[in-house]
């Protein structure tokens, strides 16, 4: 129990006899000193009594009326002790009338003694509460990543889904457009179907025309050796005229040589004569024009003959190949009819994918309206534990602020010593002139060419390296929970960090996230809360990004560092 809390409680106590009772009242330390009193003078005792009463010699003495008339320091009344736990706290006073105030005076240290154990308890409760919270605001902490890690599988869920729902949407619309294609396909086959089936019976029809021309040109063939025979024969009657035209000719020529020498008497003989002779002339010129003709004829008739040879080759291949393609157009309705078949079991199939792809998109769109409706509970879940976190955080303000003894007050207590000698350090090199206001707030931060993450320098930069090196290390040292110590200005930058985490920068991006955390910003929620913050100290809890997807549950207490009144930044010491 801190003596201010007893100065407050007195002072009140003593404003309460004052007013209602009329009565003068005041609580006094060692050697009778007043820290609380309704007056600015000593009630019923001395020095030497306050004192004795102090050390527990007596724990309570009143004076009389008749003692106090004897003595110019004290008034009638009465002074007691109170003892908290074994110990003598402090002693009062009440004065008046000696047998109305005692009984008075028990009560108030009655009562005085039971609101000390009261407010004890309450402070051993709320520093226990403050664990509890710490501990709790760790759990919330993991609790809190777990859903974001939760809320980013079920982020993933949804947009894997939001992908199925496309591409079942698109197999619909392939499926739709397959069953339209197979109705078509289907309309087509049993078309061709039925034109088969019509081009079998013609080819079927056409084969028995095939047969019958075959047969006429057979037949014809036929005809025609018989032609050409008779042309043989008439060949040889009209050899055999030609032959009587020479013998008649040779009749005629001695017809008239006897009629030369018959004279007058052999005139008509060669009248005759001549006849004949013209009549073999003529024989023998129709004998030679008829064999002639008869040549070209048996000449046309072999050709004929021989194209009919062909013909009845061709009209016999041709019976074989229509028959062939008579087979064929058996297969091809065969397999047309079993085509026909396929297409409308391929039809039924396309149509059943295509109600159970709508069944099924209807089922993907309900399960993604859930994974959002999951995603967004989870949301108001993580914000809520961050509600929470923050109440709890401020919790621990509280009560440090109280004078309440927790496991973070140590902690409090040298972020908030560390961050003024680092304001006053910095205000006495402004003063000696190792750098200037405008260098100090430089906020013209330069990108490290080739650094990854990037890093940042300033015109302070040097400056801080040089000045802050030797105190974030003595403050890393002093204890073993505490995993780094390092200033950052108002907008998070971060110069000089530990040397455990400045080291250079290697070709890891995930390596040097870990280890070279100096000259970086850090202005993230936590990083820039702590960084702005004004008031005496900041309490967070959260987890430390360490690079490659590590990450570290750590407390973080931060200080302002104030530079002549001016607001520079902070002093974050984080510890586990």
């Amino acid at each position: 129990m801190s003596i201010e809390f007893d100065t407050r409680f007195g002072q009140e106590l003593c404003e309460v006899f004052s007013a209602e009772l009329g009565l003068v009242c005041s609580f006094m330390g060692e050697e009778g000193r007043i820290v609380a009193s309704s007056v600015t003078e000593r009630i019923g005792t001395h020095h030497a009594i306050a004192a004795r009463i102090m050390r527990g010699e007596m724990d309570e003495y009143g004076v009389t009326k008749d003692e106090a008339a004897k003595s110019q320091g004290m008034r009638e009344g009465v002074n007691m002790g109170v003892d908290f736990e074994g110990n003598r706290l402090i002693n009062f006073g009440i004065a008046g009338p000696l047998e109305t105030v005692r009984p008075l005076a028990r009560i108030v240290r009655f009562c005085v003694t039971s609101l000390l154990r009261i407010r004890q308890e309450e402070t051993t409760i709320v520093a226990a509460f403050a664990r509890e919270t710490g501990g709790i605001g760790k759990q919330m902490i993991e609790i809190a990543e777990d859903i974001d890690e939760v809320a980013a599988k079920v982020a993933g869920q949804h947009a894997l889904l939001a992908e199925l729902q496309r591409g079942i949407r698109a197999l619909s619309e392939a499926n739709e457009r397959i069953v339209a294609a197979m109705g078509e396909t289907l309309s087509g086959a049993t078309a061709a179907q039925a034109e088969a089936e019509t081009s079998q019976q013609r080819v079927r029809g056409s084969l028995g025309d095939i047969d019958e021309v075959v047969r006429m040109v057979t037949d014809g063939r036929g005809l025609l050796l018989e032609l050409q025979d008779a042309m043989g024969s008439v060949v040889g009657v009209a050899q055999g005229i030609g032959h009587i035209a020479r013998q008649t000719n040779l009749l005629a020529l001695n017809a008239t040589i006897e009629a030369a020498r018959a004279g007058e008497h052999g005139k008509g003989f060669a009248v005759v004569a001549g006849e004949v002779k013209e009549l073999s002339r003529r024989a023998g010129s129709a004998s030679a024009e008829i064999r002639k003709t008869l040549e070209g004829l048996t000449g046309t008739a072999g050709k004929l003959v021989e194209q009919g040879d062909h013909s009845a080759t061709k009209a016999g291949g041709l019976t074989a190949e229509t028959a062939a393609i008579a087979d064929a157009m058996d297969h091809i309705r065969i397999s047309l009819a079993d085509m026909t078949g396929r297409v409308e079991n391929v039809a039924g199939d396309a149509s059943s994918i295509h109600d159970r792809s709508s069944e099924l998109s209807t089922e993907i769109d309900q399960a993604a309206a859930g994974l959002a409706e999951f995603k967004t509970r989870l949301d108001d879940a993580r914000q809520r534990l961050q509600d929470l976190l923050g109440a709890g955080e401020r919790l621990v303000v509280l009560t440090a602020e109280a004078g309440i003894e927790t496991p973070e007050t140590p902690f409090v207590a040298l972020a908030r010593e560390k961050a003024r000698d680092i304001g006053q350090m910095f205000e006495q090199e402004l003063a000696r002139g190792a750098l200037s206001a405008e260098d100090l707030f430089d906020e013209a931060y330069r990108p490290v060419a080739g650094s990854n993450p990037t890093q940042y320098t300033t015109r302070f930069t040097d400056f801080a390296d040089r000045v802050l090196a030797s105190v974030q290390e003595g403050v890393k040292r002093s204890n073993d929970r505490i995993v780094f110590c390092a200033a950052v200005d108002r907008n998070g930058y971060l110069p000089t960090h530990n040397a455990e985490f400045s080291r250079p920068q290697g070709n890891d991006p995930a390596w040097n996230a870990a280890h070279c955390r100096n000259r970086r910003k850090f202005d993230d929620a936590v990083g820039l809360k702590a960084a702005r913050n004004t008031a005496p100290f900041a309490v967070q809890s959260y987890r430390r990004d360490m690079g490659g997807g590590r990450q570290a549950l750590m407390l973080d207490v931060s200080a302002p560092i104030l530079v002549g009144g001016r607001h520079w930044g902070a002093l974050r010491l984080g510890y586990v």
